[in-house]
């Protein structure tokens, strides 16, 4: 392990009777990085933060923090919680309700025998106005709102300079508006204190505006990672189109092969679709799929290229939010979602025209029997998806 991976997790498993939390996983966080475990309710990756901090045994695996082997079952290591180097900001506040907010930051220090009694005041002080919170100083921690309860938690945290900070769904518990305003804060506190950071969310938001890497994970293993913007455009996996963002869905058939160019047949009709690295042959089950942001409404001035696909459609709904209007577009027999900055007047039972550019298709692997054995994945990875936000997966 180089001198520049704070984190190296080794074939971690680990089980809860016979049911699989994680699984043979493996991972690692370079010096300063923010990486985020994003993935479902239920994937693993709350288990897999509370083995790296030493609140869970591992069954099997090994777990280094800084070269140094902290956790090692089979070998008899594991390092306790309070000695590994760790700070952790929890989903619950977790601060102490009769201490002071004061008194909350400066106890990890005491504990941990860290400065003298004035260099701990300094360090408070300092860090209590680093996170905006000097004013309260004297306050009950609990006496506080919800959202200065969290930057109470994360001043606790930072303030032992941790060698690795965890994060385990820290913003749940917020407004949508607290949730914004403090995942801004983290990042200007990660950048400030360039501390390595490993920050277990499932909203998928909230991952790509932190993250520096996402490491993807569904049914206790890693699926794929990569920076945000890479998962989001070009995901490897029919699981990472659909949880990296919201994704129309057709079944389709591979109908021919050239220069890199599969010809697909769906209910959309035959298009020419780039391969995206995906190994395919004639006549293979696929999923095609594409973002509803991809879509172009087509207006009367409009001129398309003999190449471009036209779809025609018929307005369902038509709904506006803060950053975009949506459409639900019936087509043949089946629905599917367009986003866009740039409205048209169509309004329900309007019939329209629409496109999307090739290179914004993608198409992956499907069961034999066209079941989305995957796809509990056919929706976004917010917290607060609407039910009319929720992408369509024509069968």
């Amino acid at each position: 392990m180089g001198s520049d991976i704070t984190l190296q997790v080794e074939n971690l498993t680990k089980s809860y009777g016979d049911e699989v939390a994680v699984n043979n996983l493996s991972m690692s966080i370079e010096d300063g990085n923010l990486k985020s475990l994003l993935g479902p309710s239920g994937c693993g990756k709350t288990t897999t933060l509370r083995c790296i901090a030493g609140l869970e045994t591992p069954d099997s695996g090994q777990i280094y923090i800084n070269d140094e082997l902290v956790a090692a079952p089979e070998e008899g290591v594991n390092i306790p919680a309070k000695n590994r180097g760790i700070g952790m900001v929890f989903q619950s506040y977790a601060v102490w309700p009769h201490m002071t907010v004061e008194q909350n930051v400066r106890y990890p220090l005491k504990v941990k025998g860290i400065g003298t009694k004035s260099e701990r005041a300094e360090k408070v002080e300092s860090i209590l106005e680093r996170v905006g919170l000097e004013a309260h100083t004297d306050n009950l921690a609990t006496n506080l709102s919800g959202g200065q309860q969290q930057r109470v938690s994360l001043a606790r945290a930072l303030v032992v300079e941790p060698d690795i900070l965890l994060f385990d769904e820290p913003l749940s518990n917020l407004d949508a508006k607290l949730r914004r305003d403090m995942r801004t804060e983290i990042k200007g506190l990660h950048e400030e204190f360039n501390t390595t950071i490993l920050y277990v969310t499932h909203a998928q938001d909230e991952a790509m505006f932190l993250s520096d890497k996402i490491a993807l994970m569904n049914d206790g293993s890693i699926v794929e990672e990569g920076d945000p913007i890479h998962l989001h455009t070009e995901p490897r996996t029919f699981f990472g189109m659909n949880f990296m963002g919201q994704c129309n869905t057709y079944n389709g058939t591979v109908r021919g092969l050239r220069n890199g160019i599969a010809t697909i047949e769906s209910e959309l009709g035959e298009n020419q679709v780039p391969i995206n690295n995906q190994d395919v042959n004639d006549d293979d089950s696929i999923y095609l799929c594409f973002r509803p942001k991809s879509c172009r409404i087509l207006t009367d001035e409009d001129e398309i290229g003999d190449t471009e696909p036209v779809f025609d459609g018929r307005v369902r709904m038509r709904s506006a939010t803060r950053d975009f209007v949506e459409y639900r577009i019936s087509v043949g027999d089946s629905n599917l979602l367009i986003r866009t900055l740039d409205p048209v007047p169509a309004t329900e039972g309007d019939s329209i025209q629409f496109t999307v550019d090739k290179s914004d298709f993608k198409i992956f692997l499907r069961e034999t029997d066209g079941s989305a054995s995957a796809a509990n994945t056919t929706r976004a990875a917010t917290a607060d998806t609407k039910e009319s936000e929720k992408p369509s997966v024509a069968q």
